[in-house]
């Protein structure tokens, strides 16, 4: 049996929902029209290891900012046009689904790729 190794974060899985492509679809209404049940890749995001073990929700309330400023950036990088951010609207454009173990499957080093 192969053991592999595991890394020190969580992971959390962000799903946007249909208000989220609203939003984006308004913003251009010249491209075609994007829905909830289109997408079946999602973005994840790497956080603290064992983060999710109390109280999921009351913990990722210092990361939902960052999470929905890179979800909107994802789809227009014109801050202008981003709503006034609120956790109650985070909760409202997106489902997210958390994981406690990462297995790193693969012999490849890991490497962070850094953007300015």
């Amino acid at each position: 049996m192969i053991i592999y190794p595991t890394i020190n974060r969580s992971a959390l899985m962000v799903i946007p929902k249909q208000p989220f492509h609203d939003w984006s679809n308004a913003l251009f209404p010249d491209l075609p029209q994007t829905n909830a049940g289109d997408r079946d890749e999602h973005n994840s995001y790497l956080l603290e290891d064992e983060l999710f073990l109390d109280d999921p929700k009351k913990e990722l309330k210092k990361y939902w900012k960052n999470i929905f400023l890179n979800e909107l950036f994802g789809q227009c990088t014109d801050e202008s046009t981003f709503p006034a951010l609120s956790w109650k609207l985070f909760n409202q454009w997106f489902d997210f689904y958390r994981s406690s173990i990462i297995t790193d499957l693969t012999d490849d080093p890991l490497y962070t790729e850094h953007y300015e």
